[in-house]
């Protein structure tokens, strides 16, 4: 059953491509989820900015919202009160709604980014600017990766939303805002293996129905495959294929036990094309056929 909104969801067909600027957005404070918990966890639609003029200077501004850019490239300035801030790849601020700003690029020239307007302050501490203030943490090219990959998810949550999209979307800006108060009091912190791991096999649970996961895996962690191999063969002595092939037949021996799924309904939710390749991965691995497990 679909949630209501309070007010109407509208997404663009596409984010357009801008001149000289060129970005894409989630604003959380276009719609609101508050029929399903009142004053809690906004929801959002992908939005883009309109092309900024090429000169200085420009007025400044305050808006409602929490604003977190990050920069990807390209040539442009945040002004702030006294100064212009050359934006780099890699730059993410955190603004509060109360602080002036404004943006200038350069004529001719474009300007990439991604940001989220969210309704309500950063869920850690670390990271919350003060009244009218921002917050800039420079980011490695890994997590520039594992944000973009993060704002991906975004949009393609609230292209399906249901009862769940508001814990979903909690759930993604706490790993948001995780990440960057770990970049901010420990900068190296999320680049260690012994974190990797752990990111990895959290997301291999959430994700084990997902044909092609390694290599979305890599994405998400922002690393080469042969680095995700290594990590695995370091700690566990086996592949990543090979542990994600483990979590899928020892789900499929917990439900052929409940009962209350067939084989083939099986083999699909797990993400295989046919039942055969199921019921032939699954005899590998276990020596008996999946119709034996079934009581």
């Amino acid at each position: 059953m679909k949630a209501s909104l309070k007010h109407p969801l509208s997404l663009p067909a596409s984010i357009p491509v801008l001149e000289p600027l060129q970005e894409q957005g989630l604003d959380l404070c276009n719609v609101d989820a508050a029929t399903i918990l009142p004053g809690t966890f906004p929801m959002f639609a992908a939005v883009a900015a309109p092309a900024l003029p090429g000169s200085f200077p420009r007025p400044l501004v305050a808006r409602p919202e929490w604003f977190y850019s990050l920069a990807l490239g390209g040539c442009c300035y945040m002004q702030v009160p006294g100064k212009a801030l050359k934006l780099k790849r890699g730059d993410m601020f955190i603004i509060s709604p109360t602080c002036l700003r404004g943006y200038t690029g350069q004529k001719g020239k474009r300007y990439y980014r991604n940001f989220w307007a969210w309704r309500s302050p950063p869920l850690i501490p670390f990271i919350k600017p003060e009244e009218g203030q921002y917050l800039m943490i420079k980011l490695s090219e890994q997590k520039i990766k594992r944000l973009q990959f993060l704002h991906l998810a975004c949009q393609k949550i609230v292209r399906r939303i249901d009862q769940f999209t508001q814990f979903k979307l909690h759930n993604i800006r706490m790993e948001i805002d995780l990440l960057l108060a770990q970049t901010h009091v420990a900068p190296d912190l999320t680049e260690t293996p012994a974190l990797q791991f752990v990111l990895a096999l959290r997301w291999m649970k959430e994700h084990m129905t997902m044909r092609n996961a390694i290599s979305a895996l890599c994405k998400y962690l922002g690393i080469s495959p042969a680095t995700l191999n290594r990590l695995f063969h370091r700690r566990l002595k086996i592949s990543p294929a090979a542990y994600l092939q483990k979590l899928k037949m020892k789900s499929a021996q917990t439900w052929l036990q409940s009962g209350n799924s067939s084989v083939k309904a099986i083999a699909y939710q797990l993400g295989y094309k046919h039942p055969n390749a199921f019921s032939r991965a699954y005899k590998r691995h276990t020596g008996v056929a999946p119709t034996q497990g079934q009581p």
